[in-house]
């Protein structure tokens, strides 16, 4: 199984420890924990890791609720981010997650089952929103090539037939079958032909 790189954001030294704790307990995967114990201290260590998870105390010493997981989420969009709040402050938590945050846990209701689940959850969660992006982001591209082909091909701007060598007016279903029909050879231009018969 891999092992997940899961960066601790806490100031208080013994829920740190507490929470490695819990992911040594529990054992499903193996980790590579690293702490800060502030947010500008998170922030630094960014560009040295590809951390799977973060996980996020709201109340820092440099750096307090939303803000600081708009500012962290901002650094590392890709990355699961999980909420972890001693404030029983539900408006607050979920307006991280509104902000980005794919989970939030009470520090009052933290257990090795909670934490791992949580995880588990918050890295699933983020792999099918990325899956989502990837997808829009094909789709995107493949409709600007499609209008990039629509602007070489003749196309009727009313029905979208095509006009055809033979001069007559096809549906894009008649243009291809009687395209794919007609030219089962190879399809080189001339000036392609002419500098493979010179070779």
């Amino acid at each position: 199984m891999p092992q997940l790189t899961i960066l601790i954001v806490e100031d208080n030294p013994e829920d740190r420890l507490l929470i490695k704790e819990y992911l040594a307990e529990k054992q499903w995967k193996s980790f590579d924990i690293q702490e800060a114990e502030s947010l500008q201290v998170a922030l630094d260590l960014l560009p040295h890791y590809d951390f799977d998870v973060i996980l996020l105390d709201l109340q820092l010493p440099d750096s307090s609720g939303v803000d600081t997981v708009r500012r962290l989420i901002g650094e590392v969009p890709e990355t699961a981010v999980i909420v972890l709040t001693g404030l029983q402050d539900e408006d607050t938590a979920l307006q991280s997650v509104r902000y980005g945050a794919q989970e939030y846990l009470e520090k009052r209701h933290l257990s090795p089952t909670t934490l791992t689940k949580s995880i588990r959850y918050s890295l699933e969660r983020k792999k099918s929103l990325q899956d989502k992006e990837d997808l829009l982001h094909d789709l995107n591209h493949a409709l600007k090539r499609m209008a990039q082909l629509e602007s070489f091909l003749p196309l009727c701007i009313g029905c979208k037939k095509i006009l055809g060598g033979d001069g007559r007016w096809h549906t894009i279903e008649d243009y291809h079958h009687e395209g794919s029909i007609g030219n089962t050879g190879e399809r080189l231009c001339p000036d392609c032909k002419t500098a493979l018969s010179e070779e």
